[in-house]
């Protein structure tokens, strides 16, 4: 039999729609109330601070109402939260944005510099030049000895964190970042072969 949980991509906050994920709990009646008292209180605040701060007045409601969506998938505990860490998530926030900002104006200007240069991404000369170097790479992680390879698979290209890698070879996290090291000396030194 279906219940309320599953028709619940929005719960409304305040007035507002406030998208929960379904990775997060539904919230009991206290929380809920505490949650809804948060937002009346702070809403104005987190918006003028974000306001000082951000372009648009629309990023700031919407930085703002990040800040709620944070404080539900957050562990709850018995205690209420601070003013200061909410604050602390909204700081957290324009830095998360700022840095956003930063890859994507880099983005837009090697993406200027090729246009106006007239470099053509689907060149087919740098698509096998992209190829050769794909495969090049692949063949120096082939040659690193099998630990190494390993490490650095599952570091690199599987992004499985340091402890855990250190956790399952029996190593500590120092030796692991040495054969990530000594694995990226490697594949330099292949692609420096290329030059």
């Amino acid at each position: 039999m279906l219940n309320e949980n599953h028709f619940r991509p929005f719960r409304i906050l305040a007035g507002r729609a406030l998208l929960i994920l379904e990775d997060v709990q539904p919230l009991t009646r206290r929380a809920r109330q505490e949650l809804t008292d948060d937002d009346r209180r702070l809403r104005r605040a987190l918006i003028a601070f974000f306001a000082r701060r951000v372009a648009t007045p629309a990023e700031a409601e919407d930085l703002s109402q990040e800040v709620f969506i944070r404080i539900v998938r957050a562990p709850r505990g018995v205690a209420p939260m601070p003013d200061a860490y909410i604050f602390r998530i909204a700081a957290n926030l324009l830095r998360d944005k700022g840095r956003r900002d930063k890859v994507r104006a880099g983005y837009r200007e090697a993406r200027a510099l090729d246009d106006f240069l007239g470099i053509d991404p689907l060149d087919p000369h740098r698509v096998a030049e992209g190829r050769e170097d794909l495969a090049r790479v692949a063949r120096a992680i082939a040659e690193l000895p099998d630990k190494t390879r390993r490490i650095f698979t599952l570091y690199r290209i599987e992004s499985i964190d340091k402890h855990s890698i250190a956790e399952s070879f029996g190593l500590s996290v120092r030796m692991v970042e040495i054969h990530v090291q000594r694995a990226l000396v490697a594949l330099s030194a292949s692609i420096e072969e290329r030059r």
